[in-house]
Order: structure tokens, then sequence, then C-alpha cells
């Protein structure tokens, strides 16, 4: 197989038009940097209520409204993404806010651009981890390049939301402790490769990565928003948000 990070990362360029225009139907781009609860949970924001002046990354920002909620909020932002197209949008989006954003192209499990110890916080959201091989490797970047006492915030989909496709049906796509790959097709008949990630993969690679842990919350149940998440039995949860306090001495 090939790497499966650079199928992705030609199936996301491919698809960036699509999703900045759906983007721009949502609008929350516009509205996020001056109301960031379009964004983040209240169960993320009592870990971000003090981020003015402190130096955040988001890996894997693919379309940028947390990066643009956490700028409007007075961060220093680096956002970090493998599509340059998906970048492209959201330099054009920063600029039409008046937002002083870094971006950074590249591979959130291999980051030799940013330094050891360099942010006070790293947080990554919505469905990164589904599209990386290796979640350990993912989270060790997030510890590396943060500082100690430095919060890392992962809010996710929850791994049982992911195991439904609009494609299968109401039957999971796969048993809860595969772990993938798996390979589906774009509308452009591009490979894209998903990985599944169990919930205490996720908690044990923040541990992992050097975190003592802040807060492990699962919260909100399953909702017919997306088109495959009319499968989802409504009973599941919805999201799983981990927090970890880096250890060692600022």
């Amino acid at each position: 197989m090939n790497d499966p990070h650079e199928m992705n990362r030609a199936c996301w360029n491919e698809m960036a038009q699509g999703w900045r225009d759906k983007a721009d139907q949502r609008g929350t781009w516009r509205e996020c940097p001056g109301n960031p609860m379009l964004v983040f949970s209240p169960g993320e924001m009592s870990f971000l209520n003090d981020v003015r002046a402190k130096d955040v990354c988001v890996l894997g920002s693919g379309d940028n409204e947390a990066v643009f909620a956490l700028a409007g909020m007075g961060a220093r932002v680096t956002s970090v993404d493998i599509s340059e197209r998906q970048l492209e949008v959201a330099q054009e989006r920063a600029a039409i806010l008046g937002l002083d954003v870094s971006f950074l192209r590249g591979d959130v499990a291999d980051l030799p651009g940013l330094s050891d110890a360099c942010f006070d916080v790293v947080y990554t959201g919505g469905h990164v981890s589904v599209w990386i091989s290796n979640i350990g490797r993912f989270y060790a970047e997030a510890g590396r390049i943060l500082r100690p006492q430095g919060l890392f915030i992962v809010n996710e989909y929850h791994p049982v939301r992911r195991m439904w496709h609009e494609s299968t049906g109401p039957e999971p796509k796969h048993r809860y402790f595969n772990r993938g790959p798996y390979e589906y097709r774009s509308d452009a008949g591009l490979a894209q490769i998903e990985f599944h990630w169990t919930a205490a993969d996720h908690v044990q690679a923040v541990v992992d990565a050097g975190c003592a842990l802040a807060r492990v919350d699962e919260y909100a149940e399953c909702k017919e928003e997306e088109d495959y998440s009319r499968w989802v039995p409504a009973a599941l949860p919805m999201h799983l948000l981990i927090v970890g306090r880096k250890t060692g001495q600022p």
C-alpha cells in the first residue's frame, strides 16, 4: 500500500473546494472569532478561557474554524494541516477576518518544522485521528511540541460514532476492535484510507505523550446531522473529550 497519509492528502486537496462551499453555506467561519461557543463545547471552553497571548497549535486544522475562534480569543495560533489547498482557503479567510495566523503544511505525525516545547496549548478536534495510521506517533508529536504544564486537548467524534458509513446502511462497517486500515473512494475516485482508534487508544496515547489526564468525558447523543449519522443508534455518545496536562516543570 502507498503512504496512506499522502493518499489522504491528495483526496483532501481534491475535496477542498467542496468543503469550502459547505463552510460558506454554514457561515460559522465568519462568526466564530467573536463567538467561540459556535465551535467549542462548554467542556473545552473551561480549559480555553485564558488563551489570550498564549501560543496555541491546532493539529489537523481542516476548515480552520477552531483556529479562527482561538485567534478571536487573542491566542497566537499556528494552524497545521496536511492539505495545502485547505490551508490556502484558510489563509484567504484569515485575511478577510483580519486575523494574524501562522499556517504550516505538515503531517501531524511528523512535524520537524516545529520545535520542542513551543506551545502552551495543542488542540485537535473533529475527526483527525481517523486519517492517521499511528495514533501514538500523532499524539507523541503533540506532546513533544507542548511546553511543560501545557494542555493537550483532544475532542474527537466518539469512536463508536465512526463505525457507521452512509454506504453500509444500518449495520456497522466493522467491529469495534478492528482498527483498519479501511479504503473508500471519493466522488472523484481517489482512495481515502481510514483507521479506527478506540477510546482506550486515544486515552493511552495522550498518557504516553507525557500528559497527566485532567479530564475525560463522553457527551451528547448522536443525531441526524450528517448523511451517515442516520444509521447511528441515537443512544450512543457523539463526542469524546480528553484533556491532558504535560508533566514537568515550566
